[in-house]
């Protein structure tokens, strides 16, 4: 009567560990791809030019084409959590940026990022969870975005500032 208990005891302890091993290797909650990541990025810093591009831009004799770019993204943390009810993933670290104009001082600066991305319907879709600060209300609202994996600045400013002024 004690070998079954025992052979009971031995599976259910196996099937613990293993399943502790599976949420550590981030197979049950997986981090997200470094595409997604360098994407979400992107699309953030895109969209901070896009805004002064059309504040300073034309003024300026700024070119859309000549915008910095993200490179070397080196994710230091990632974890799960829930932003209004949903499961979301928050990833920092840092990136350095390349291009744009910058000088050779700016293109080492160390700059961090804290994002938070969500999955979308399909396994490969995810999307960029900002706050949302022109929604009225006592609770932070969350606007999610969908992550354009092909993000480019050049393209994007193009397509929306043509009609800048």
């Amino acid at each position: 009567m004690h070998r079954p208990a025992a052979i009971y005891l031995g599976r259910s302890v196996v099937i613990g560990l293993l399943c502790l091993v599976l949420l550590g290797c981030g197979v049950i909650n997986p981090r997200p791809p470094r595409a997604v990541v360098e994407g979400a990025i992107a699309q953030k810093l895109s969209q901070t030019q896009i805004i002064l591009y059309r504040q300073l831009g034309r003024q300026a004799g700024a070119d859309p084409a000549d915008l910095a770019q993200v490179s070397g993204i080196r994710i230091a943390d990632h974890h799960w959590t829930e932003i209004a009810g949903q499961p979301a993933v928050e990833v920092a670290g840092t990136y350095h940026l390349k291009g744009g104009g910058l000088t050779s001082a700016q293109r080492r600066q160390t700059r961090n990022f804290d994002v938070y991305l969500q999955r979308g319907t399909a396994k490969d879709q995810w999307r960029l969870l900002e706050p949302d600060p022109d929604q009225p209300g006592a609770s932070l609202q969350w606007r999610a975005t969908p992550i354009d994996l092909s993000f480019g600045a050049p393209a994007a400013l193009s397509s929306c500032c043509a009609d800048a002024p």
